[in-house]
């Protein structure tokens, strides 16, 4: 079987996106894994590859059966109407937002067809994604969105441990609400669902608390009782093993020194504060719950880095390997 077929996009143009893919396609261990493309604009991947004195030559398709997925000449698709070149370094623009947007979608336009079995995003601009028009929260939503998907999630790995969180990005006054039994469980499993796809089909998985101490049997709060503990006896009937609920403030610290595999969080913040200390250049994010895996960086475009050839591509090579992984476990159809 022929190793998986993953698309890397550019990411906003402005940002240190393009130069991460330079550098990370210069590794020929990257071939051993996936045959990668990258979508984007030739002559900015071009010019990042001249700063950079890379020796990787581009060549441009048309169309994805031109491609050769040979090291040392990468394969550049650029989408219809992508805005040219790249804004002054470190710029919020518009057209950049417009730029990442459009390599999103002939991403996942290409993965519906069956052309492409995973897609691993250089990091965009949230603003200039919003300044371009796009009313999205962020780029799941968008891709949600783009391909009617109800079930999508937000994991991420730093080192040996996966993250996802029961809510993602919604204000904190409206978090304890949706903490109810049906929604940990559905997290929990959804979870294990990603793990086994990694080959980790005895995962343990550690269960926050959302209150403080674990809400002191009811003193401090009563989700703990009432929807979190009940979910995690759930998913023990269904031969999952989740434990827990753990009080947030030793979550991280708990899991590691027990072997857990992976941490479930009830919020945004209880997840990326502690992946963001663990491991913000080396981990990833996972976007799961699409036509295809997807994944990006732990970190953003670091524009105050862009331009300058010192951005360190060890966060997007643990995405594509993430996805290239995902991606090999499932059969290819093209």
């Amino acid at each position: 079987m022929q190793p998986p077929i993953i698309a890397l996009t550019m990411g906003d143009p402005a940002g240190i996106g393009p130069e991460l893919v330079v550098k990370l396609l210069a590794e020929e261990a990257v071939y051993r894994k996936c045959r990668p493309f990258v979508i984007g604009d030739l002559a900015v991947m071009q010019e990042i590859a001249q700063m950079l004195r890379s020796p990787l030559r581009f060549r441009a398709i048309e169309d994805l059966s031109d491609a050769r997925f040979t090291p040392g000449e990468v394969d550049v698709l650029q989408p219809e109407g992508l805005p040219p070149g790249h804004a002054p370094w470190g710029s919020i623009n518009a057209q950049m937002g417009q730029a990442a947007a459009l390599c999103l979608t002939t991403g996942m336009e290409l993965g519906q067809a069956g052309q492409v079995h995973g897609m691993v995003a250089a990091p965009m601009s949230k603003e200039a994604f919003h300044l371009a028009g796009y009313n999205y929260m962020d780029e799941l939503a968008y891709l949600a969105g783009l391909t009617r998907s109800r079930d999508t999630f937000t994991a991420g790995l730093v080192g040996r441990f996966w993250t996802a969180s029961v809510t993602e990005h919604i204000a904190f006054r409206d978090i304890a609400g949706l903490i109810t039994r049906p929604r940990v469980l559905a997290a929990i499993r959804r979870l294990d669902a990603l793990l086994r796809g990694v080959g980790r089909s005895n995962a343990k998985i550690a269960v926050a608390a959302l209150n403080p101490h674990g809400g002191e049997g009811g003193m401090l709060g009563d989700e703990e009782n009432a929807e979190i503990s009940p979910a995690i006896r759930d998913a023990w009937a269904l031969g999952i093993d989740a434990r827990g609920p753990f009080p947030a403030d030793t979550l991280f610290i708990r899991a590691a020194a027990e072997g857990f595999d992976a941490v479930l969080c009830l919020y945004h913040d209880q997840a990326n504060i502690a992946r963001k200390l663990l491991a913000t250049w080396d981990g990833a994010t996972i976007f799961a719950g699409l036509p295809i895996y997807c994944a990006t960086t732990a970190h953003g475009t670091a524009f105050d880095k862009a331009g300058q050839g010192v951005a360190e591509p060890g966060s997007l090579r643990t995405a594509l390997n993430c996805v290239a992984a995902l991606a090999s476990a499932q059969p290819p159809k093209a």
